[in-house]
Formats: structure tokens, sequence, C-alpha cells
């Protein structure tokens, strides 16, 4: 049987991959994604990316409370890592949450539901990269107890 560490670094693992996926759809260039090429056919699904990152949302959300329920069974030499967890998936969650609103914000601009203001998507771009760059210096302390 696996450790309660070890259970939380697969889940972990899972879901950046999610997160790492649903990012690179996002941002990653491709020719596909330039217009007049992307009025042929849209190569993002923002619907999909903003689906992912309310599953992911609700994922860490449902880690913290199996991680609170678990850690009283956990290894003494287990608990700094998991004392810190609660945090880091906060923050993960953040990211989700901006990654989708980012999401949403482009399939609205695609269904013409909304204009695009320069202005609003670097807001949303420069929320995104804060809270990422947030994710990243807990995941550092995170993975030092680890």
């Amino acid at each position: 049987m696996s450790s309660l560490k070890e259970t939380m670094l697969a889940n972990l693992r899972e879901m950046a991959k999610l997160r790492n996926a649903a990012h690179s759809s996002m941002f990653k260039f491709s020719i596909k994604k330039i217009w007049p090429i992307s009025l042929i056919a849209p190569q993002v699904d923002w619907i999909r990316i903003t689906r992912m990152m309310d599953v992911l949302q609700t994922t860490c959300k449902e880690q913290k409370v199996f991680l609170a329920k678990e850690k009283k069974n956990a290894a003494q030499e287990d608990l700094p890592f998991l004392n810190l967890l609660p945090e880091y998936l906060d923050s993960f969650a953040k990211v989700a949450e901006l990654l989708g609103r980012a999401a949403t914000y482009r399939q609205d601009v695609l269904e013409r539901k909304i204009k695009m203001s320069i202005r609003e998507w670097n807001s949303i771009l420069k929320s995104y990269n804060e809270a990422s760059d947030d994710m990243a210096t807990i995941g550092i302390v995170l993975f030092k107890a680890y």
C-alpha cells in the first residue's frame, strides 16, 4: 500500500499534466492560430479548457478534504510535506481559475459576445502570470520539504 505522500504526489502529477496541457493549448505558438487561418477553424477549444479548469478547481478542493481526513494516519516524516500541501492546492486552484477565465474570455471574443480589449486581456494574463509565479514559489518550498 502506498503512503499518503506518494498518493498525493501522484495526484499532483496528474493535475499538473492537465494544467500544462491547457496552458500549452492556449499559449503555445502555432501557425494555425494566426489570422486568417484561425477564422477557418479555431484550433483551440476554449470551452473544453474552461471545463477542464473547473474540474481542476474541484479536484483541488477534493484533495484538500482527502488530505485533511487522511493526514492523521500519515508517517511522521511526511508531515512537513503534507502540511504545506493545502497552500499549494489553493494556489493551484487559483491558477486553474485564472486560466479558465482566460479561456472564457477568448471564447466570448470568438462568439462575438464581447469585443477584444487589449487592456482587459493584458490584465487577465498578468493575473494568471502572478498566480503561476506564486504557485511556483510555494512549489519550491513544498518540494524542499519533500
